[in-house]
């Protein structure tokens, strides 16, 4: 049965071989080869693949500058930083940094100093793909085929309480009600009704099911979020 080596994998899935390493070791997968150097199977490759995600060659960008433009193309609203450019498209920040100012340069990314809200009013440099440029129609049906990332979740990781940069969603509730272990229905509604993206995506990753089902029962939610909150609990069940 043929095996890779955590350099072709990497080579393959247009990453670096400690990325690799990390991913194999995070899904404990791999056997020990010659010399103890990790060896994949297919099926581990496809693993590994699928928490990394694959860069496909796009046409006039290396395998990064692909991986951050496929990553600010399913970013509508856009990204804080570069950082969270890094995390979305599985490189690292200096690489990503790297393939912005590139595909700046380009004329396929934008930066743009906007003020939003993160726990209170602020500046940041919101970066997006340049959906106008005459060359976007052609690159967007190459970089659908860009896998992206699975977000790694580590067993216990849940947070405890609402982080900060959620907090003006917030702004009448007492600090004793932003625990997740005595306040997670109360959160799950506050959010539901508020509507905002990135509450709802932080609440689907850290709230449990049960408050989800707390939030459609209800008093005053409409049925649009109502059955929002019963499609998460269902979902948040399934995966239990």
């Amino acid at each position: 049965m043929d095996t890779y080596s955590a350099s072709a994998a990497a080579r393959l899935l247009g990453t670096s071989a400690p990325r690799v390493l990390r991913a194999a070791a995070q899904l404990g997968i791999g056997l020990p080869g010659q010399g103890r150097k990790l060896r994949l199977s297919q099926a581990e490759f496809a693993q590994v693949a699928a928490r990394l995600g694959q860069a496909q060659e796009v046409a006039g960008l290396t395998r990064s500058q692909a991986r951050v433009l496929a990553a600010l193309a399913r970013a509508p609203r856009g990204l804080a930083s570069v950082r969270a450019v890094a995390r979305r498209a599985g490189v690292s920040p200096t690489t990503a940094g790297r393939s912005i100012a590139a595909l700046t340069a380009l004329g396929l990314v934008r930066a743009d100093r906007e003020v939003i809200a993160a726990g209170s009013a602020r500046e940041v440099t919101v970066y997006r793909a340049e959906v106008t440029s005459s060359r976007w129609p052609e690159l967007a049906r190459q970089l659908a085929g860009v896998a992206s990332p699975q977000p790694v979740v580590p067993r216990g990781s849940r947070a405890r309480v609402v982080p900060g940069y959620l907090r003006h969603l917030f702004w009448n509730t007492s600090p004793e009600q932003l625990s997740l272990a005595t306040s997670s229905g109360y959160i799950a509604r506050r959010i539901l009704t508020t509507g905002d993206p990135d509450g709802i995506a932080w609440g689907v990753a850290n709230l449990p099911a049960e408050a989800w089902e707390h939030a459609a029962r209800t008093r005053g939610i409409s049925p649009q979020d109502r059955a929002l909150a019963r499609n998460v609990a269902g979902r948040l069940h399934g995966a239990a």
